[in-house]
């Protein structure tokens, strides 16, 4: 069962202008044939789009893996059990920045999509893992931190 799942997409303007650019790009076809242009711009104009959504990072609580919960927090392919997750936090548009910037650790992993403004910042309790942080993008911080809590009631 998934308590919350989120695609990292881009928004759907930034998809169509990514169609539209590869569309013109497939436009340079004219040098060679107009076959060649037709089907650089359906391509292009199709695929170009599909590889940022299919590329965007998926954030997901869900029941999987043998840890102390069953419960885990998917963050593209990397994953961490519910019982090793500590206080999370909602990060602004600019408390994110600044935490991917300046005040960036070595020690933090980020789920990072340049599409989402938001983030969660929650802390790892696990005393062998050499992460102390992870920083999670989401446009739904608030629903994301409900879903670990209802989780992990304990906290």
């Amino acid at each position: 069962m998934t308590d919350y799942s989120e695609r990292l997409t881009p928004k759907g303007t930034v998809l169509l202008g990514a169609g539209v650019f590869g569309a013109t790009v497939g436009l340079l076809g004219l040098a060679f044939s107009l076959t060649a242009t037709l089907i650089a711009i359906a391509v292009l104009g199709i695929g170009i789009p599909l590889v940022l959504w299919a590329l965007s990072p998926v954030v997901r609580v869900t029941e999987a893996g043998a840890g102390p919960t069953g419960v885990e927090l998917r963050c593209g392919s990397a994953h961490i059990d519910l019982a090793y997750l500590g206080e999370a936090k909602t990060l602004s548009e600019s408390e994110f920045h600044a935490r991917i910037g300046i005040e960036a650790s070595e020690r933090d992993f980020v789920c990072f999509s340049p599409w989402v403004h938001t983030a969660v910042a929650v802390q790892n309790t696990d005393e062998t893992d050499p992460i102390a942080n992870w920083v999670v993008c989401s446009r739904h911080p608030e629903r994301l931190i409900d879903a670990l809590r209802r989780r992990t009631p304990s906290r």
